[in-house]
Order: structure tokens, then C-alpha cells, then sequence
């Protein structure tokens, strides 16, 4: 060579790897145990290359070993064994920041043994043991990059007792090796340990030593007896603890527990031993900033998935005035974690101060929103703020939000494919197959890394986020809608419906979801920016995750509503089929979203998708689901029948037909020239946003499988009349809301018999009864032989006259459509239409006027024509007590009663 420079480099090498060598041969004899630790802690602390090199020659095994010599009392002293676990723990936490180190320490069942030095009685042994846990289990977790600061190993927001000497235990470092690290799972003894680790610094007076004691000591852990020559002198840490010792377990611990929630099954452990508690009272109590941040980090991550820890915090008053001050904070990350904290704790019902909270909150968010370390993890937070408020939803709009959040989407989906490739041509990282040693709480083996890159996972978050805040955006108003549409970010969001993250997934079907609630915004660029949109839906359908099928059903839901063009792309990609599926999901959001979703699909729909429904939903499948114990799926079954009964003749006896041809005494099925035309009503539209029908006790145990049509829709209507009569006092309370919603529907009722109603629901029982009224008022215009077999049921034409009364609210209307259809004369008022039928029909229709004033219908509609607050009520009700008197021969003591 005709350069030194190039040998300088093998020379290096060789050098550094002697080196470790003869280190590790010290500590497999023994007879200098303790400064060969310090030695090779020395060397690996900050250096990635010497980390490697001592790995390679198996650094973590021997010192494993070591450390099992410790804990089974192999060396002269306790007090020397617990210098040797103190410095082994120190040596494996900082080879564990390595990717090699990380999958031999786990690989070899390290876990358990740094996890059973938290049973020590040497509190510095379970400082150290404690760091170590921490390196490893923040190595296979991802960092949120908010809590990452390039400046220097202090400045990290969790600021390690050992952070003096360790400068690669920043979050930084676990961050960039996330990716290809094992994975490391705790089981439930040790995360118990690790929590009951959060009560050592309980007592507020331990950590009065301030900053300068933490210090101190963490020199002294990493650096202590230094001149110890063969493993015999005594420690420092055999001297009375300081006094920051209690504190600085407590950070790591709840450091430790933060990192385990960021998983899902780490997170319920932690909250089943009763992390809540420890983290919420350092949150209260502790003067270390870490302190604070791990815990609140820790609780903004369980709070929203357990009520209970959500109550215990707001049952103390200063939770409010830390919450507040926090959103004050200089620091961007600890602003967003209490934002986080304000977003679930403010949506619970005993929160005393929850519109102060949001208020303060929603600003704090959005200038987060613009400062580029904190934007990817805002999202998800702003989206559970402003879920439900509108007021918040509006001023988050008026803001800029959309265009921000759609430009954040845009800008991730256009670095997605360089991720993908960079991803792509990475090394795969080395599977584990650890688990924890018997009788040891420690760590278990959660499978691939590459299941839960650090990456990826953060890539999905932010499309969730945004996604689900878009959603929440646009649910209610026009003017998002119109935003998002014209950021031509749609492709972006039929994309994320086959992304491969549930909760991209989901988030995706619930922005269609919002985006499709407005018939103008289908219309205008919703299905014709995205062409693969109705198939990506109806594939979602057939998800392995059922909040994803839950989802796409309310997507499909709004899709099929009152637009053919839609509808028909929904039935060609299968849609009808898997909605059927899930009927019989045993998840009940799946069935109800499914029976909304197919009782949509059927209004105003043709023979031929009527046909298909039938074939595909057996009338034994249909009984299920109107007996369901769900209130929710029982009332959109009903709607489905609702719809099904409404049309022509044609359609009226299909239905029969399908329903077994059978009313609960004789089959019906009525010649198309007997039926009559009869009075018709409009039909209601609803469209479907994220508010759920009320839930109650399942209604309809009285309903058998070989009960008929009439049978179920008489038990419906039986049970809303009980509810109205026990629920008067709350339904005057709706009153106006209700009067104002029929009114709108009663204009335009000439057309058709009222399909699905949108009116505000006081109870399900309320509303099933509504949805029935209207199937037997659609099936009385199915001709003279179906009104005969309902005049014969006594039972269910008292259940429909309990409801011709001014108190029956919403329910009179389709109640007095009843009576309408009932006494209809064939061919019209006034028309001589009832003559020109002859005297059997005339006959007929006077029995069914007859069967209707002996259950009291004349009495009531009496009432109804005056004191109903509806004007179309009192029309309806005028009308059929005109033709009660036209049909029934009036005595004269009864002159008065059908005055009208």
C-alpha cells in the first residue's frame, strides 16, 4: 500500500476487538469481576461500534452468567454481590441499545433476570435493574419523535438517573434501532413489579433532594469504586441512601410503564396492577420533571381505555388546576401529552370543568399543529377532542384545519413509497423465540418485529389521525366537506381503506363515512374522484377486524342512500351479499350497522333489489334480527320490513310471500286486481353520522320463531305504547323538537307511505313502535284481504288506537296513517267508487270502520283532530273520521261524536 491511512483502519479493529477479549476472560475468571464490568461499561457507554464488538464475542451471555452467579450468592459478600448485579445490569442495559445485543439478551432469557433484580433489597441494585429493563423494552417500542431531542443525553425528555454516563440511553437512540430491534414483551409479573416500583418515591420528602442529589447519585451508579481492584472492595452504594434515590426509581418506573403502553396487551397488564393510580399520583406529587412526563405519557395512553382510572383522576380537584397548567407548559411535548389527557378526561360524564378543558385545549393543539416535531402525533388527539362537539368541530374549521390536516396526508402518502422501498431493502431483524424463565416474572416473545416496525407504526398513526380528524371535521358541516373534496386528497383516503393498519383502515371508512352524509357531496366528486371506492367498501365488509367491517357498513350505509348511481356500484361489487353475512355477526355493532345499511339499500328500491334481499335473508334469519337484544338491530330490522312493505301490490305480497305467506292467522296473499290504491304517504330519509340509537333492555322475548308478520309487528307497537305511557313526562320534553320533525315530514306526505323515519328517538322502544306503525300502514294499502285480517286482530287494532292521542308525540302520526288506510273506500272520497264495488265491499269497509270505533278509534281521532299541535295530524285524523261517517251508519246519539 503506498498510504498508512487505509491500514490504520484493520489495525483499529484488531485493537478494539483484543480488547474485549481480555475483558471478558476477566469476567469469566472471576478474580476481577467488578472492574472488568466498569471497564467494559466504560467502553460501550456512547460508542455503537465497541457495543458491537463486545456483543460479537458474546458479552452478553458472560455477563448474564454473571449475574446469575450474583443472585445465587456466588461471591464473598452480599454487599459485593450487589455491586457485581449493579454493574452487569448497567453493562446489559447499555449492549442492549444495540440490535444484536437486544435479540441475545432475549434470546438468552435476560429479562426475567434483570426483572428479578427489582425484588432486591438494595435500592441501587433495583435502580440499575430497572435502567436495564428501560433500555431493552424502549429499544422495541416506538418513541413518539416529540419526546426526542438531538442536543445531548440529558436532554431527553425522560432524563435518566444513569442519562450522565450513558449518552446512547436518549429516546433517539431507541427510536433509530426500533425498527430492526427484537421485540420484548413483559408478562403480568413483571409489569407488577415494575408498578409497584412507582410507590418508592410516593413519600413527597424523598425526592427533596432536588436535581443535585439525582446527580450525584446516578455518578455514583455508574461510577462507583472506581480503584476497587478483585471484585473485593465495597461499594459505595453500601452507604445510607441519598436522598434522590426513592425518586429516581419512581421516574424509571414510570418510564418503564409509559413505554409499555404504547402496546395494547402491555397496557391492559399495567392497568390491571394498577398503574393508573401510581402514575396519577406522581403526576400529583412528584418535583421531577421526567417524573411528571412518564407519568403523564403513561396515563395519556390509559385513560381512554379505562373509565375507571379516567374517574378516579377527576374525583381529585387538582387534577383540573395540573391539567391546566401543563397545557402552559414550554415544552411541546408535555402541551400535547396533557392536550391528550384533557381529550379523554373532558368526555366523561363527571368531568365538573370539561368545557373549559376543550376550550383550553383546541388552540394548544392547533398551534402544535403547525411545529413540525409535534404535527404527525397531533391528529389523533384533535380527533378525539372535537369528536361529538360541534361548537369544537366548528372552530377547529374555521381554523384551517381541513387544509392542514389534508396537506399533512397528502405530504404522508407521497413519502409512503420511499418509505415502502427503504423498508423494502432493509435486512430483516432476527426472529425471537424467548420466553420468560419459569417462576421469574419477566419477558415473553410478542413474535416478529417486523410486525410492529417503530416506522411504520408511526406512518399509520399519523394516517389515522388525520383521517379520523377529517372525519369528525366534515361530519357535520357542508363547508369541510367541500375543503376536503378540493384538496383532491380522496385518492389519499380510497387508498387508506386497503392500507394494511386496522386503524388506518377504519379511520378511512369513517371519513367516507362523514364525506357521504350529503347527497350534494356524492354528487359532486365523492364517486367520481374515487372510481374504486364502492368495491374498497364492500371489500371491507369481509375485514378481519370487525371495527374496520363496522366502519365500511356506516359507509355503505350513507353510500346507498337516495342515490342509484351508488346503489347500483354497491349491489355490482357483492355489497348485498356481505351485508347479509354480517346479520349473523355475533359482534352487535356488525349486525346493526348491517340491518341500517340493508335498510337503506332498500329505499326506494326496485323489484329486483327487493328480490335479491329476500333471496339472500331467509324470513327465519329476519325473526332473529327483530327479536334481537339489541334495540338498535331490532329497529333497523323493522325498518327493513317497513321498506319492504312499502310499493305496490306487487312488492306488498312478495313480502307476504317471502314472510311465509302468513299473518299470524291465514295466508294472505291478495290478487293484484283486489288490491286497492289507497291513501299514500311519502317516504322519510335518514342518513347515517356517528350517533347510536339508545340502548335499553331487549324488547321482543315475546316473539317466536313461528309467530307471523303481524304477530312481531303488534308486539312492536304494544311496547312503544308501554314506553310512551310510563316515558310521558320526557317525551313533552322533546316536544318541540319532535313536533318540528313531523311537520317537515307531514308536508310532503301525497306520495308514498313514509319508508325510514329521522326523527329524534325519546327511547327504542319509541322508535320500533314508529317503524311498525308505518309496515302496518304500508301493508294496508296491500288490498281488501289484508285489511280484513287486520280489522280481525282486536288486540293489535287497540295497540295501534293507544297511540291515536295527542300524549302519543311522534307516534300518532304513522298511527292515524293506520286508521286512514283502514277505512279507505276503494276508488276515493267522494268519488262513487264505494258504490260502483257493490255491497260486499261496502260491507267490508263498514266492518273495519265498525272494528275501529269499538276499540274507541272514533273517540280518539275525535281528539286527535283537535288537540294534536301537528297540523297533518289533525288533517289525517279529519280524514279518517270523514270516512268513518261515510261508511258506518251513524246514530243519532252519535251524531255529535263524528261531528266533524
Amino acid at each position: 500500500m503506498t498510504s498508512g491511512g487505509p491500514d490504520k483502519g484493520p489495525v483499529a479493529t484488531s485493537d478494539m476487538v483484543a480488547r474485549p477479549r481480555e475483558l471478558l476472560r476477566e469476567v469469566r475468571e472471576g478474580k476481577e469481576t467488578v472492574r472488568a464490568l466498569k471497564a467494559i461499561k466504560n467502553q460501550v457507554i456512547g460508542n455503537k461500534f465497541k457495543k458491537n464488538a463486545f456483543v460479537s464475542e458474546g458479552a452478553v451471555e458472560q455477563v448474564l452468567e454473571v449475574l446469575k452467579g450474583a443472585r445465587n450468592n456466588e461471591f464473598a459478600s452480599a454487599d459485593q454481590a450487589d455491586v457485581v448485579q449493579r454493574q452487569a445490569a448497567i453493562v446489559i442495559g447499555s449492549l442492549s441499545l444495540s440490535a444484536a445485543g437486544l435479540q441475545r439478551l432475549v434470546n438468552h432469557e435476560g429479562l426475567p433476570l434483570l426483572v428479578a433484580l427489582l425484588h432486591s433489597v438494595n435500592e441501587a441494585v433495583v435502580e440499575a435493574g430497572l435502567w436495564a429493563v428501560k433500555m431493552a423494552v424502549q429499544q422495541s417500542t416506538c418513541v413518539p419523535s416529540y419526546l426526542i431531542s438531538g442536543t445531548g443525553e440529558n436532554s431527553a425528555s425522560f432524563a435518566d438517573p444513569l442519562g450522565a454516563v450513558l449518552p446512547t440511553t436518549t429516546a433517539s437512540a431507541a427510536a433509530t434501532s426500533a425498527a430492526g430491534a427484537a421485540p420484548v414483551r413483559l408478562d403480568a409479573p413483571a409489569i407488577s413489579a415494575i408498578v409497584r416500583c412507582l410507590a418508592a418515591g410516593a413519600n413527597p420528602g424523598a425526592s427533596s433532594g432536588g436535581d443535585a442529589a439525582v446527580a450525584s447519585t446516578s455518578t455514583d451508579v455508574a461510577r462507583s469504586n472506581t480503584s476497587a481492584t478483585g471484585g473485593g472492595g465495597v461499594p459505595a452504594a453500601s452507604a445510607p441512601l441519598r436522598p434522590g434515590r426513592a425518586a429516581a426509581i419512581s421516574a424509571l418506573a414510570a418510564a418503564v410503564v409509559a413505554c409499555c403502553c404504547r402496546r395494547d396487551e402491555e397496557r391492559d397488564l399495567a392497568i390491571a396492577a394498577g398503574a393508573p393510580e401510581g402514575l396519577l399520583r406522581l403526576l400529583l406529587e412528584s418535583e421531577r420533571p421526567d417524573t411528571q412526563v412518564a407519568a403523564l405519557e403513561g396515563l395519556s395512553l390509559m385513560l381512554p381505555y379505562q373509565p375507571s382510572a379516567s374517574a378516579l383522576a377527576l374525583a381529585r380537584p387538582e387534577v383540573y388546576g395540573r391539567l391546566f397548567s401543563l397545557l402552559r407548559d414550554p415544552s411541546p411535548a408535555v402541551r400535547l401529552l396533557a392536550a391528550s389527557c384533557v381529550a379523554t378526561l373532558s368526555r366523561v360524564p363527571g368531568c365538573q370543568q370539561s368545557e373549559a378543558m376543550q376550550r383550553t385545549a383546541l388552540p394548544v393543539l392547533l398551534r402544535l399543529l403547525a411545529q413540525p416535531a409535534t404535527r404527525p402525533h397531533v391528529p389523533a388527539v384533535l380527533a378525539r377532542l372535537i369528536e361529538g362537539s360541534e361548537q369544537l368541530q366548528k372552530a377547529a374549521a374555521d381554523a384551517d384545519t381541513v387544509r392542514l390536516l389534508a396537506g399533512l396526508l397528502a405530504a404522508e402518502a407521497a413519502a409512503a413509497p420511499t418509505t415502502a422501498a427503504a423498508t423494502a431493502e432493509a435486512p430483516p431483524p432476527p426472529s425471537s423465540t424467548a420466553a420468560a424463565v419459569p417462576g421469574q416474572g419477566g419477558a415473553v416473545d410478542g413474535g416478529s418485529a417486523a410486525a410492529t416496525p417503530g416506522a411504520v407504526s408511526a406512518n399509520a398513526r399519523l394516517r389515522e389521525g388525520c383521517l379520523r380528524a377529517l372525519s369528525s371535521l366534515c361530519l357535520n358541516r357542508d363547508d369541510s366537506r367541500k375543503q376536503l373534496l378540493e384538496a383532491k386528497v380522496l385518492r389519499h383516503i380510497v387508498r387508506s381503506l386497503e392500507d394494511p393498519h386496522d386503524g388506518v383502515r377504519a379511520a378511512a371508512a369513517l371519513c367516507v363515512r362523514a364525506l357521504s352524509r350529503c347527497v350534494r357531496t356524492l354528487r359532486g366528486g365523492l364517486l367520481e374522484g374515487g372510481g374504486d371506492l364502492a368495491p374498497a367498501l364492500v371489500g371491507l365488509l369481509a375485514d378481519g377486524n370487525p371495527d374496520v367491517q363496522a366502519s365500511a357498513a356506516g359507509a355503505v350505509c350513507n353510500l346507498v342512500l337516495d342515490f342509484s348511481a351508488a346503489k347500483s356500484a354497491v349491489l355490482a361489487a357483492g355489497g348485498l351479499g356481505r351485508l347479509v353475512g354480517l346479520t349473523a355477526s355475533p359482534q352487535p355493532s356488525l349486525r346493526h350497522h348491517a340491518t341500517w345499511a340493508l335498510g337503506n339499500l332498500l329505499f326506494k328500491a326496485d323489484t329486483n333489489v327487493r328480490a335479491q334481499l329476500m333471496q339472500a335473508l331467509p324470513w327465519s334469519r329476519m325473526r332473529e334480527l327483530l327479536a334481537d337484544s339489541d334495540p338498535r338491530v331490532m329497529e333497523h330490522a323493522l325498518v327493513i320490513l317497513r321498506n319492504l312493505c312499502m310499493g305496490d301490490k306487487r312488492n306488498i305480497a312478495a313480502t307476504l310471500e317471502w314472510a311465509g305467506g302468513g299473518c299470524g292467522q291465514q295466508a294472505v296473499v291478495a290478487a293484484p286486481a283486489a288490491l286497492a290504491s289507497g291513501a299514500l304517504a311519502s317516504h322519510i330519509t335518514h342518513s347515517q353520522g356517528h350517533s347510536q340509537g339508545q340502548r335499553q333492555q331487549p324488547v321482543g322475548s315475546d316473539v317466536g320463531g313461528h309467530e307471523g308478520l303481524l304477530d312481531v309487528l303488534q308486539a312492536r307497537i304494544m311496547d312503544a305504547a308501554s314506553a310512551s305511557s310510563t316515558g310521558r313526562e320526557a317525551d313533552d320534553e322533546r316536544g318541540a323538537t319532535a313536533s318540528e320533525e313531523c311537520d317537515r315530514l307531514g308536508a310532503a306526505a301525497t306520495a308514498a307511505l313514509p319508508g325510514a323515519a329521522a326523527s329524534p328517538k325519546p327511547s327504542s322502544a319509541i322508535a320500533a313502535g314508529t317503524h311498525a306503525l308505518y309496515a302496518v300502514a304500508n301493508l294496508l294499502t296491500g288490498g281488501p284481504a289484508l285489511k280484513d285480517v287486520v280489522a280481525a286482530r282486536r288486540s293489535l287494532l287497540a295497540a295501534v288506537a293507544a297511540h291515536l292521542r295527542p300524549a302519543a308525540g311522534e307516534l300518532a302520526l304513522p298511527a292515524v296513517w293506520c286508521a286512514v288506510n283502514l277505512t279507505w273506500p276503494a276508488g276515493g272520497i267522494g268519488s262513487g267508487g264505494a258504490e260502483r264495488e257493490g255491497r260486499p265491499e261496502q260491507e267490508a269497509v263498514a266492518a273495519r270502520c265498525r272494528a275501529l270505533m269499538e276499540v274507541g278509534g272514533a273517540e280518539l281521532l275525535q281528539e286527535l283532530s283537535r288537540s294534536h299541535p301537528l297540523r297533518d295530524v289533525q288533517e289525517r285524523a279529519t280524514t279518517a273520521l270523514e270516512q268513518l261517517r261515510s261508511s258506518v251508519p251513524v246514530p243519532p246519539g252519535a251524531a255529535l261524536m263524528l261531528a266533524v
